[in-house]
């Protein structure tokens, strides 16, 4: 079943995406959302898995902490299986906002 709605009704959904080629750093764009908005979000992860993420200024303090850690473990899992981090990350997290 595919999400209904903008938003999700608790916690945060992260939708973002890397070109296919390049990297590493892969630069990854797209958006997270919260019950209450979207935000835009574009980040870069390192070959070592580190991550700088970028939001609006009017994102809750925590949000970029939250994306910061996704993107991590699928860094993370994706290294486990000795291949490149995923084009497309699409998660949703319960816990927050």
């Amino acid at each position: 079943m595919g999400i209904v709605g903008g938003r999700p009704e608790t916690g945060v959904r992260l939708d973002v995406s890397r070109p296919r080629e390049g990297g590493p750093p892969w630069r990854y764009e797209g958006e997270a959302a919260t019950p209450t908005a979207c935000y835009r979000v574009i980040a870069d992860v390192d070959a070592a898995g580190d991550a700088s993420v970028e939001l609006p200024a009017q994102a809750p303090a925590a949000l970029v902490e939250k994306v910061r850690l996704i993107l991590r473990a699928a860094w993370r899992h994706a290294r486990e299986d000795d291949v490149p981090p995923p084009r497309r990350i699409v998660r949703w997290r319960a816990d927050g906002f």
